[in-house]
């Protein structure tokens, strides 16, 4: 199974950034893990961020093609322990899908046409985070379930 991330913009944090690559080093031992970066629409006083929302969120489906298996982190999504991601990717990995495009929006999220074409909604937390944290978040939070898949002490 091949995890496509994809991510609005690049970050505005080194360490962040820094913090991501440690982790998809880490996460590429389990799985093949590839980055992608969607292009993020300037936000201005001109432009709304329904707009920004729809234009990111329409890249995002483009460059998906809607292949495999789409997941979107959002607020609004369901939320799981890690256990819980744990288990969502053990069924992944076991109905033999070939590809799953995890999706973290920008700062304005995603449009509620890329909800409805996700698979799965996650919620990272109820709180709100800021999209460079929330990579970072994901990043070790998928690490972290399969070291629990794997029985390897990380989790611990």
């Amino acid at each position: 199974m091949r995890i496509h991330l994809v991510f609005v913009g690049k970050t505005a944090f080194a360490d962040i950034g820094s913090g991501v690559d440690r982790y998809l080093h880490r996460l590429r031992h389990y799985s093949p893990v590839q980055t992608h970066y969607i292009k993020a629409e300037k936000i201005t006083s001109a432009v709304g961020e329904q707009f920004v929302r729809e234009r990111e969120s329409e890249r995002i489906l483009k460059h998906t093609g809607r292949q495999g298996r789409l997941i979107v982190f959002d607020q609004r999504g369901r939320e799981l322990d890690s256990l819980g991601l744990s288990k969502l990717l053990e069924k992944l990995i076991g109905s033999a899908v070939s590809d799953v495009w995890m999706i973290v929006g920008g700062p304005v999220g995603v449009s509620s046409q890329l909800l409805e074409a996700a698979h799965e909604v996650l919620s990272l937390s109820k709180m709100t985070f800021p999209h460079d944290l929330a990579r970072l978040m994901v990043v070790e939070q998928l690490y972290r379930a399969f070291t629990i898949i794997k029985g390897e002490p990380y989790n611990k």
